[in-house]
């Protein structure tokens, strides 16, 4: 009886540390998926926002969902979102914050791919610098 009483605590143990350990895997496995970047799927609109400095070719990029803003990396999805819905993703037609910006001359290129709403939309301008593309874009590019 003692040796079968300690096979069945030795089971228990056994399977309790198997289910636990599992469970801490699934959720570290989620975490890493929740991390990731992604792109919305569904009614609302999922954009890749791109900065390139000429001088050294360095990019930075972004993912703008909206409707729901989950899966962003864009710092202040919500806003960016609602800058662009105020002129239905014409990124030409963004307002200007007049800020001010200081004069160096550091080129950048600004893209933009993605779904709005069902539609497919690219744009792509160049600025004078990084704080000249965040300025007029609404801070759209400041991610």
């Amino acid at each position: 009886m003692w040796l079968s009483m300690r096979s069945t605590v030795l089971t228990s143990v056994l399977l309790a540390g198997m289910v636990v350990g599992s469970a801490a895997a699934a959720t570290a496995t989620t975490a890493v998926r929740d991390e990731a970047p992604r792109v919305a799927v569904g009614p609302g609109a999922s954009l890749v926002l791109t900065t390139q400095w000429l001088s050294n070719g360095n990019t930075k990029a972004a993912i703008l969902n909206c409707d729901p803003t989950n899966g962003s990396t864009h710092a202040d999805p919500q806003a960016a979102c609602d800058a662009l819905k105020g002129v239905n993703a014409d990124f030409a037609a963004l307002p200007d914050t007049n800020r001010p910006c200081t004069y160096n001359y550091d080129p950048v290129v600004v893209t933009v791919k993605g779904d709005w709403y069902g539609e497919y939309v690219t744009y792509r301008e160049q600025f004078s610098n990084q704080c000249v593309a965040i300025v007029s874009s609404n801070d759209v590019f400041g991610f």
